[in-house]
């Protein structure tokens, strides 16, 4: 499943850490938003990385499922394009 993963993230050194795990997963579509392609069980493992990279008490991580209806209807206003699971991705 497609998720959405945005974060806000002061510490520079934190979110790059949290960026670089982004990558490994997915996409950046913005500064702090990537999508992801990641199985139920993905997910967890993901959300726990989470908690071993941010400080839970001043960061945020927010991680949304897409499903197929909401990912169809995406909708785009200036530079960037479609994700979707036919992008390579090289690492």
């Amino acid at each position: 499943m497609k998720y959405l993963v945005a974060f806000d993230i002061s510490n520079n050194k934190r979110r790059a850490a949290v960026v670089r795990q982004c990558l490994a997963s997915g996409y950046r579509v913005q500064k702090s938003v990537f999508e992801a392609f990641l199985e139920k069980e993905q997910v967890a493992d993901f959300e726990e990385s989470m908690h071993g990279l941010i400080n839970l008490d001043t960061d945020s991580v927010r991680i949304y499922p897409l499903d197929k209806v909401a990912d169809e209807n995406i909708r785009i206003v200036g530079c960037g394009r479609h994700i979707d699971k036919s992008v390579y991705k090289i690492i």
